[in-house]
């Protein structure tokens, strides 16, 4: 089965390249066709390889989005693949795809080897059936270069694109790159232990706590949705009840929900589930309202972390 076929119409490629204007040639052919739908476009580049890109684009550079790629990557690797795959939605032609440049960028705080690997997995789920190509700058003298060929259905070289001869199931290698834990917050601004009974008082605290910073609105009740649907999932597939700890800071509201049940979704909502499926459905709305969901085991069960800015970034 060809590798076009495995993402169902999505493409993820490998580009690899010597040089940062070698790297632009060979972008702007794939960056054009999108830009002509009025796709989205956007490129996530080192400051060189950047103003590369920019001067073989010309005018047509600022159709195009150029984020800082130390701000894109701040967050999980989960969390950035799951953005690019909703840039889909803003496709407004039958024949349009968004296209995303996502460049392997050395040196960003926090993001160590299993950053980029994880991303490259999590891109493979993630943009499965969508209208969307992602193109991933590497260098040929990359240390990492087999992973990169096992993590990318498609190279791109200079002589052309070929299949990935070594390239594996994101389930089959997620088991090589396991997430490191996430940091420890501190002391809460407030905590509950509850049941089925006390869902109601999960929502209320959540608003109540959420409240206190200078969250908008509208995120207050995105993230009372949220927690409500992790709690209600440790009571309905868990072990029936669960604890909530809250925390404030300058930037978030932060809600974790914790309980002794097993999660054991490798890729925990990063796709939609099926509309007959009864399974990870709470999951894939929380990570859509929030702006950063992450799930690990803590050795005694599932916590699920859930985040929300006080401001749409």
């Amino acid at each position: 089965m060809s590798t076009a076929i495995d993402l169902a119409g999505a493409l993820h490629e490998a580009v690899l390249y010597s040089a940062p204007d070698e790297l632009a040639e060979r972008l702007v052919p794939r960056l054009l066709p999108s830009l002509d739908e009025g796709a989205p476009v956007v490129a996530v580049l080192d400051e060189t390889t950047r103003a590369e890109v920019r001067r073989a684009l010309g005018d047509a550079a600022e159709r195009v989005e150029f984020p800082d790629p130390a701000v894109v990557h701040r967050v999980p690797p989960f969390t950035v693949a799951s953005r690019w795959a909703r840039l889909s939605r803003r496709v407004r032609t039958s024949t349009g795809r968004a296209t995303v440049v996502g460049q392997h960028v050395e040196g960003l705080p926090g993001c160590d080897g299993n950053h980029w690997a994880r991303l490259d997995l999590a891109l493979n789920v993630a943009v499965v059936g969508l209208p969307i190509t992602v193109l991933c700058p590497y260098r040929t003298d990359d240390p990492e270069l087999a992973r990169v060929e096992a993590t990318h259905p498609r190279l791109v070289t200079a002589t052309g694109m070929v299949s990935s001869g070594t390239y594996r199931p994101p389930t089959d290698a997620l088991v090589e790159y396991p997430p490191p834990p996430p940091p420890e917050l501190g002391p809460c601004t407030a905590e509950l232990t509850f049941t089925a009974d006390d869902l109601g008082d999960l929502r209320h605290l959540v608003a109540e706590v959420a409240a206190r910073g200078a969250t908008a609105p509208e995120r207050i009740a995105d993230l009372v949705l949220a927690v409500n649907e992790i709690g209600s999932n440790s009571i309905e597939h868990g072990p029936g009840q669960g604890r909530l700890r809250l925390w404030v800071t300058d930037e978030a509201v932060v809600a974790e929900v914790a309980d002794r049940g097993r999660a054991d979704l490798p890729f925990p909502g990063m796709v939609a589930p099926a509309a007959a499926g009864i399974r990870g459905r709470g999951l894939w709305l929380a990570s859509e309202l929030c702006d950063v969901m992450q799930v690990w085991s803590d050795g005694e069960g599932t916590v699920v972390r859930l985040r929300m800015d006080h401001e749409a970034s």
